[in-house]
């Protein structure tokens, strides 16, 4: 399933920061060299700064995969450490050799598009899934361990410093009555 995620972006015209919705994935199931472009086409994750209405194809980086074929690509303009995490994971859920594991990086946009046709005419072959390890989709779908930032310890500490300064405070109106 095509996957839309929001993306922190800024114009590269006039330097307005604001949220796009973009492909992150585009699955083509179904489709064929001849057809692939109706869903993958030259518009995808191409912007509109809201302020100065100027449009650009937003740099991240997007993963075209067709399981019916048995392929992915991804479109890479810049190096993407997700796409590096990303990688790893697959070859944990589906074998080191899979087609999400291995699948291509292009940075050129026309290239992505020529890659992908290729797959479909059978000029490339995607690797096999070799296996399905739930617990690994699992691990991957997991929100991230949150950090520990502290705010028990301050509090802890807060409360001990409060807790003595009035014991300290109370031992000394103790001495003044007697």
């Amino acid at each position: 399933m095509s996957k839309i995620v929001n993306f922190q972006t800024e114009c590269p015209q006039c330097g307005n920061q604001y949220i796009a919705k973009v492909f992150r994935t585009l699955w083509g199931d179904g489709c064929t060299a001849d057809n692939f472009e109706s869903r993958l086409t030259d518009n995808t994750n191409i912007v509109t700064c809201p302020h100065c209405k100027h449009s650009f194809r937003l740099p991240l980086g997007l993963m075209y995969v067709d399981v019916q074929a048995g392929f992915a690509v991804w479109w890479e303009p810049q190096h993407d450490p997700g796409i590096d995490s990303d990688a790893q994971s697959y070859a944990a859920m589906f074998g080191a050799n899979s087609y999400y594991a291995t699948a291509p990086r292009i940075a050129d946009w026309e290239e992505f598009k020529q890659v992908i046709r290729e797959y479909y005419q059978g000029k490339r072959v995607g690797g096999k899934i070799e296996k399905m390890d739930i617990n690994a989709l699992k691990k991957s779908m997991a929100p991230a361990p949150k950090k520990k930032n502290g705010c028990l310890g301050s509090f802890v500490l807060i409360a001990s410093i409060s807790i003595a300064a009035l014991s300290a405070s109370a031992y000394g109106l103790y001495q003044f009555l007697i």
